[in-house]
């Protein structure tokens, strides 16, 4: 009796479960695989203008247009902030190389051996 009461249970199980298990997963590799290339568009939003705004590809310095134009006051400053820069750098690397001569003329103290 027992054997019947399994042998009901087993086959509702491979009848129902295992099928719509299986069609699960074919549906689900199915959408993952080409569903995210429809949903998601085109990579790169279309910009719309507006009267009144300037084109992102028409900015000074937006990196999406072509080179970089700045004005002349801008230029300066952007000029002496790199001079600055490189003066803060070599600055730093002078007195890095004062030090490390100053260190090269030390030696480092000697310990006697011990007897014990």
């Amino acid at each position: 009796m027992s054997n019947n009461a399994n042998t009901g249970s087993n086959t509702s199980f491979s009848h129902a479960f295992l099928p719509g298990l299986i069609l699960g997963l074919i549906v689900g590799a199915v959408a993952g695989a080409f569903l995210p290339d429809f949903l998601g568009g085109s990579k790169h939003p279309d910009f719309q203008i507006t009267p009144g705004q300037v084109a992102p590809g028409d900015r000074n310095g937006d990196p999406r247009g072509a080179p970089n134009e700045y004005d002349e006051e801008t230029q300066q400053l952007i000029d002496q902030a790199m001079n600055a820069g490189e003066d803060a750098q070599d600055g730093v690397q002078d007195a890095v190389d004062a030090l490390e001569e100053d260190a090269s003329g030390i030696t480092s103290p000697t310990i006697p051996p011990s007897d014990g």
